[in-house]
């Protein structure tokens, strides 16, 4: 019975508070107030300093955190600067496997410029130098102009090419027999470059308005690509020609080289004018003043040979 009605005491509702009757309030001493104050202030001073004290502690993660994360990213680093090196020095991706030619001028061989390339494949792209390339390609194939190389990673070489410009029609007279032109084959003809080199080609982009010159006395029949006219040989011929205009008003009607003899003859109105690489130019025109003055144009009837130092020739 009694077990019950503790039951039911505690499942009674709570009253509400309520302030005490002023009767039964009592006045606080001096005293009591000095304690509730410093109770009082002293909780707020722990208050503070348990503040402090977290503040503190999450000062100290954050540093942790900080000097970790600093020394994971200094592993971080010299792992990649490993992995990289690794690639660099053995990583068969970063070999040659792909070369793109870019030619400048139409009538680049991208086949033959290949074949000369063909040692290049299967190098590390990394430690190829440009040089190298160069270098083949220049013992390879004579008449190049500028060459540009450039690395696209990871494995593919560029090379962009430009070749001499043709500065004239090339016809190779059998010596034996200088009427007959043995210039060209099939469907390419003969020409030469600014640098002298003969190449075969197809109507290349320069042919419309270029000069012809005739090449005799050249000994062995030369092959296509070689260094056939020395650059000063060319060089004198276009002087030669452009002085015999502006100084004589004569237009060049044709050129020829006799190739080891290192002379050059040039025929205007009909009758040739013989030059060497021995005399300077201004000599030869000299010369050729002197004739005009002492023997009129109508005696001559083949050529002028001003070779010589002491006379001049003709018939």
């Amino acid at each position: 019975m009694m077990h019950e009605s503790v039951l039911l005491l505690f499942a009674l509702p709570l009253k509400p508070s309520k302030h005490l009757p002023k009767r039964y309030n009592r006045r606080v001493s001096k005293q009591v107030r000095e304690l509730v104050g410093r109770k009082y202030k002293r909780h707020s001073r722990f208050r503070k300093e348990g503040f402090r004290r977290t503040l503190r502690r999450t000062q100290q993660a954050a540093h942790q955190w900080k000097r970790s994360a600093l020394q994971w990213s200094v592993i971080s680093g010299i792992s990649l600067v490993a992995v990289g090196i690794f690639l660099l020095l053995f990583s068969p991706l970063l070999s040659v496997r792909e070369i793109t030619i870019r030619r400048l001028s139409p009538r680049l061989d991208i086949e033959q410029a290949q074949r000369v390339l063909a040692p290049v494949f299967g190098r590390h792209l990394f430690f190829l130098e440009k040089s190298d390339v160069r270098q083949l390609l220049e013992e390879g194939m004579n008449d190049l102009k500028t060459i540009e190389i450039a690395k696209d990673y990871p494995s593919e070489l560029i090379v962009t090419v430009a070749l001499d410009p043709v500065v004239a029609h090339l016809e190779i007279v059998n010596p034996d027999a200088e009427e007959n032109s043995t210039s060209g084959t099939g469907s390419s003809a003969d020409f030469l470059t600014e640098k002298g080199v003969y190449i075969q080609a197809v109507n290349p982009e320069e042919e419309e308005g270029l000069q012809t010159i005739r090449l005799v006395d050249w000994g062995v029949r030369p092959a296509p690509g070689t260094q056939l006219i020395s650059i000063a040989v060319l060089d004198r011929l276009h002087k030669t020609t452009q002085a015999l205009g502006a100084q004589f008003g004569l237009p060049t009607e044709r050129q020829t080289i006799y190739l080891r003899a290192q002379e050059y003859h040039i025929q205007v109105n009909g009758k040739e004018l013989w030059f060497d690489m021995k005399s300077s130019l201004g000599q030869h025109l000299q010369r050729y003043r002197i004739f005009l003055q002492s023997v009129p144009m109508t005696d001559v009837e083949q050529y002028i040979d001003l070779r010589l130092t002491d006379r001049i020739v003709y018939m």
